[in-house]
């Protein structure tokens, strides 16, 4: 038995176990891990894996992270969809950063220095089992929480997102990556952080963060949830699409955009009404295709919707006049930014010294204390006192 009492020798035993039950050759497990000294340290219990390695790991064998630490960690999940070894890289770093952020959300809400929430404890999400029923009644549901109109916009949907208690990061991600959503069980309280690709295009970004929050309303517990390009076949997907789709874009609020436009016959006609949506509902231009493919029918003639679901939004942009609008709602596109609500949680722990620079660069500066220490100076922050944490 005392080869087994540190937590480096029991993590030892629980990888062999799993590398042994899964039948993983070597080679593989050191492709995973990335170098031969990580592969002899971890499979010797020389040390225990780090964050990313944890993620790893955790993501290959599809174990929570708790189970190889065998620690008082709190249960993250870890992901059933993320399949081959080169799918569980392409979202390892970030959902390594992700775990930081969800610590640090934990740390200043024990602090009491959480930010005011509107409850969604007691709202209950449609479960029945037609996907796309299921996504719609879901949004429904939401909207008349909320106490929204059938018509209309959902303006600032981060803002919305966060006063759920949700904090949400835009940053670059794999190309074919829109968004991820990580939950975090510690006791009976579930957190989940939401990460949108900042390289998509404006309303690609929001479709992707309303598809997240599905997730999140869902309850989706026990994975990272990795929304990807060509990944839209699995049930909770299906749900959150529809989802989406509907809160931003209700029936009601289709219809009436497609009684006023009356009878489409040319592209500048059908581009008009697309790029309207777009805009006015902050839907992507895919799903707006799809909704117009399923309200219309035969409405609209085939050889329009071609072309309107084919030319780049930026030309559909143009020919409907519509181009500073886009460009304008794009102008950030590519940049980084952190979740306010987290940023202030953070910067409120670090005025009361109940955290160190450390963490807040975790949340604005990606971990640089350097650029942390500067962003804080040049937002009027008295830094010259402050003990580099």
């Amino acid at each position: 038995m005392a080869a087994t009492n540190t937590r480096e020798e029991r993590f030892k035993h629980t990888l062999n176990t799993l590398v042994k039950r899964e039948g993983v050759t070597p080679e593989t497990l050191l492709e995973l891990l990335g170098s031969l000294e990580s592969y002899t340290a971890l499979t010797s219990g020389a040390r225990l894996p780090s964050t990313y390695e944890a993620t790893l790991l955790s993501a290959f064998f599809k174990v929570a992270p708790g189970l190889l630490l065998h620690g008082d960690e709190p249960s993250m999940g870890v992901s059933l969809r993320l399949g081959t070894v080169d799918g569980i890289h392409d979202v390892s770093e970030v959902v390594s950063h992700a775990i930081q952020l969800l610590a640090t959300d934990r740390l200043t809400r024990d602090w009491g220095c959480t930010q005011p929430i509107i409850d969604v404890a007691s709202f209950a999400p449609s479960k029945v089992w037609h996907d796309r029923n299921a996504g719609e009644r879901t949004a429904a549901r939401l909207r008349a929480y909320l106490d929204f109109s059938e018509t209309e916009p959902v303006q600032d949907l981060t803002g919305l997102v966060e006063s759920f208690g949700v904090p949400v990061e835009y940053r670059k991600l794999p190309d074919n990556i829109h968004g991820i959503s990580i939950p975090e069980k510690w006791g009976d309280c579930v957190s989940w952080i939401v990460v949108i690709n900042s390289n998509d295009v404006w309303s690609r970004q929001r479709f992707t963060l309303a598809h997240e929050l599905c997730h999140v309303l869902q309850n989706d517990p026990g994975q990272v949830i990795v929304d990807r390009a060509k990944m839209q076949d699995l049930r909770p997907e299906r749900i959150a699409n529809s989802f989406a789709r509907h809160f931003l874009l209700p029936e009601e609020a289709l219809l009436e955009k497609l009684e006023k436009r009356g009878a489409i016959s040319t592209r500048t006609q059908l581009a008009a009404l697309v790029t309207e949506i777009v805009l006015t509902y902050g839907l992507s231009r895919d799903a707006t295709m799809i909704a117009l493919g399923e309200v219309a029918e035969d409405g609209i003639d085939e050889s329009l919707m071609r072309f309107c679901q084919t030319a780049p939004v930026s030309e559909l942009m143009r020919i409907t006049g519509n181009s500073a609008a886009w460009d304008e709602l794009n102008s950030t596109q590519g940049e980084s930014f952190p979740s306010e609500r987290l940023s202030q949680q953070v910067l409120d722990a670090y005025a009361e010294q109940l955290v160190s620079l450390q963490a807040v660069a975790d949340v604005i500066a990606d971990g640089s204390v350097e650029s942390a220490r500067m962003q804080l100076g040049k937002a009027g922050w008295d830094m010259s006192e402050r003990v580099v944490g």
